[in-house]
């Protein structure tokens, strides 16, 4: 752009003016020069950007060209991969067709042959099962015919046993019966007791330290048990259920007729459980009898049980019948019932000397064991108990009570009348005729508060079974151990007077003169 000459370049009064024009000329011819130089950059850069474009579209096309060119060629190519699978597949499902053909044919053939086979054994298997079933028929019939047998010559040799145990069983209460009339006019003798009973009978010594070793057994028998029980975890559970079911069942024992049969079932039902389910460990039966001859193996769960059982039924008598003495007879009934029971006797024995044992530990006046009531060793021989082991001796009154309880027992245990039962009595009553007998024996000045307790609490609710066995001397007995025994008690003996007064009480109740 060219620079137009300035209207002031003539003017003689502005030469500054002039130049500021000239100035904005310059100014404006850059800008116009700029701005043309800008457009055409623009034109140049828009031709290239056409161009360009051009171009990708050209490379577009070609490539969308060739794009469906391969998409076709891949179509097609898919096509003819599927039409041939379709081909391949059609002729598998022949070929599988064909072979499930075949397959099945060999199949029906195989069933075919096994079912023949099957038939031929099944017909093999039951001439078989009818040789076994004529064999087996053949052995049960000879097993049961030896089983009965056997049966009958069981049954044979304990009718034989019991008849003997009752012949026995008669001939002592008729040698006592006999015995009774000479004992009596003895007793009858002033100090005839003190010169005609040794201080302490040999005899029943003898007998009383065997009782208290079969104690002692017991005792030991509990341990090993306990032990063997640890180690199989069924006996240890079933052996404590048990043995806490007899002595609930004890304690559930009431007076009257039949009220005891659940009670007494179930005692039975726990020790034939300890028979049948628990046969080992065994432990031989001789250990625990006075009876000769018999080391016989038994269940030592049995044993175990039935030493509880007497356990029971001792700590029963102490607690009740100490306080209500008629709550002993139950008590008694039910120990000698489940002791007959031929299902828990060893050779027709009764083991009912695991019960004695037990008695001859807590009661031994009731065998003959005396000694004085001022010492230790006497006092033990009499059946004092000690608050605890190694302690003090119970009081008085709590000893008496023990002794009644006890004298109570015994006299269920031994006046039980088995003339109408099956079974044979493990216990007869001549041992209750010992007992009066060994008591009233007692030599002058050692007869103590405990003989007199203890010999009221066996006659009070006994005399009339007590004269039921033995008669006119049972009431000989009667007159001299109410009328003259108390006369041997030591000086003011309160249990004396007692005793004296169950004359009278007979006399009003009962309407038995002396």
């Amino acid at each position: 752009m060219a620079i137009t000459e300035s209207p002031w370049r003539s003017a003689k009064d502005s030469p500054s003016r002039q130049l500021l024009w000239e100035l904005s000329q310059l100014s404006i011819i850059r800008q116009e020069d700029l701005y043309e130089q800008l457009d055409r950059e623009s034109e140049e850069r828009d031709a290239i950007y056409k161009h360009a474009n051009a171009i990708a579209n050209a490379r577009h096309e070609q490539v969308r060209k060739e794009a469906e060119a391969e998409k076709d060629r891949l179509e097609q190519e898919q096509e003819r991969k599927e039409a041939e699978a379709r081909l391949e597949e059609e002729r598998k499902h022949q070929a599988r067709a064909e072979q499930e053909k075949v397959e099945k044919r060999h199949a029906a053939e195989r069933a075919e042959t096994a079912a023949r086979a099957e038939r031929a054994a099944t017909q093999e298997r039951e001439a078989e099962q009818a040789r076994q079933k004529i064999e087996k028929d053949r052995q049960e019939a000879q097993a049961a015919k030896l089983k009965k047998e056997a049966q009958e010559a069981e049954a044979r040799t304990k009718a034989e046993a019991e008849r003997k145990s009752k012949e026995a069983a008669v001939a002592a209460i008729a040698r006592s019966s006999q015995r009774a009339q000479s004992t009596v006019a003895t007793l009858s003798k002033p100090n005839a007791s003190a010169s005609t009973a040794p201080v302490r009978s040999a005899e029943r010594e003898s007998e009383h330290q065997r009782y208290v070793e079969i104690h002692k057994t017991l005792k030991e028998m509990r341990r090993s048990m306990t032990q063997q029980a640890k180690q199989d975890p069924k006996l240890k559970s079933r052996m404590g259920d048990m043995r806490r079911e007899i002595k609930k069942s004890i304690g559930q024992l009431r007076e009257g007729k039949g009220v005891n049969a659940i009670p007494q079932s179930s005692i039975q039902k726990s020790l034939k459980e300890a028979i049948n389910s628990f046969p080992q460990p065994t432990i031989s039966a001789a250990r625990f009898t006075t009876y000769p001859n018999q080391d016989t193996q038994v269940p030592a769960l049995l044993i175990f049980l039935l030493n509880h059982l007497s356990k029971a039924v001792i700590s029963q008598l102490i607690k009740e019948a100490a306080v209500a003495p008629k709550i002993a007879d139950p008590i008694g009934t039910i120990a000698v019932s489940i002791f007959a029971n031929n299902d828990f006797r060893v050779n027709g024995n009764s083991l009912i000397d695991i019960l004695i044992a037990k008695m001859h530990v807590v009661c031994p006046p009731l065998f003959g064991i005396y000694g004085p009531d001022n010492s230790d060793e006497g006092r033990t021989r009499l059946g004092w108990w000690r608050e605890v082991p190694g302690g003090p001796w119970i009081n008085d009154q709590t000893h008496q009570d023990r002794m009644t309880g006890l004298g109570a027992g015994y006299a269920a245990l031994t006046l039980r009348n088995f003339e109408k039962a099956k079974a044979t009595n493990p216990y007869p009553p001549y041992h209750f005729w010992r007992a009066i007998t060994a008591i009233l024996n007692v030599p002058a000045g050692h007869v103590t508060e405990t003989h007199l307790v203890l010999l009221k609490a066996l006659l009070t609710n006994s005399e009339a079974r007590f004269m039921e066995f033995f008669g006119e001397p049972a009431k000989k007995i009667l007159q001299f151990a109410i009328k003259e025994y108390p006369k041997r008690a030591p000086k003011g003996s309160v249990a004396a007077a007692v005793l004296s007064n169950l004359g009278d009480t007979l006399k009003k109740d009962k309407k038995l003169y002396l």
